[in-house]
């Protein structure tokens, strides 16, 4: 397993393509200078200057061992328990990257918000399509509930930030139950892709309101 690996993943979802994010990764001093301590296992670190944008990804040491203990040998084990949380702060991380950097090529502006709910789409719709490559997408509520439900925030968020994380979390847990409805329920994994994919390209306030419009709708999903 490597960040390359979850890039083109990414990528190949959402028909894109970014820079390279492993030539972006930087060192706890190299975060700690550019933004403070980092606080969080991971974290995009974004500097707009000049009209140029410069872009750094801080993974904590226990992102990175997740990431080597799933390994090519290991890909079946993707969703491990002991690995899901780990693993799932690197594409998080990876998302963050590759949506900001192709918003910027295309000169479209992107909000805190949009951002996160991004990645957290981006994380159900990684894992489900590899349990589903491996004949398990039976287990997809099981994965959706274990990526957002319960949510934990972290005690030194401010009010506005852990408010973003919220609306954030609901937004793409009440999506994903759309999504297992729609098409992982009835095998439509070609559906699924297409619709990722309208859904990436929608501008910041009109992918939102369609967010919420099908996280209202639901679905009975798997459950």
């Amino acid at each position: 397993m490597t960040l390359g690996f979850l890039q083109e993943q990414l990528e190949s979802i959402n028909g894109v393509r970014a820079p390279r994010v492993g030539r972006f990764v930087v060192s706890r001093a190299q975060a700690r200078a550019a933004a403070g301590e980092p606080r969080t296992p991971e974290a995009l670190i974004v500097h707009e200057r000049e009209g140029e944008l410069r872009l750094g990804l801080w993974l904590d040491e226990e992102v990175r061992r997740a990431l080597r203990r799933a390994g090519p040998d290991s890909r079946p084990r993707l969703v491990a328990r002991t690995l899901l949380a780990k693993l799932a702060a690197a594409a998080e991380g990876v998302s963050h990257f590759v949506y900001l950097a192709t918003c910027a090529a295309a000169e479209r502006p992107v909000s805190l918000l949009e951002l996160e709910v991004q990645a957290e789409v981006d994380k159900f719709a990684l894992l489900v399509l590899h349990l589903w490559r491996r004949g398990r997408r039976h287990l997809s509520p099981g994965l959706r509930r274990r990526l957002f439900e319960p949510a934990g925030y972290r005690p030194h968020l401010g009010a506005e930030e852990r408010e973003r994380y919220v609306v954030a979390n609901r937004l793409a847990r009440g999506y994903a139950r759309w999504l297992e409805g729609r098409f992982v329920a009835r095998g439509d994994a070609e559906g699924l892709l297409r619709e990722l994919r309208r859904t990436y390209r929608r501008g910041a306030g009109d992918k939102l309101a369609y967010l919420e419009s099908r996280a209202l709708l639901g679905g009975p999903g798997l459950a």
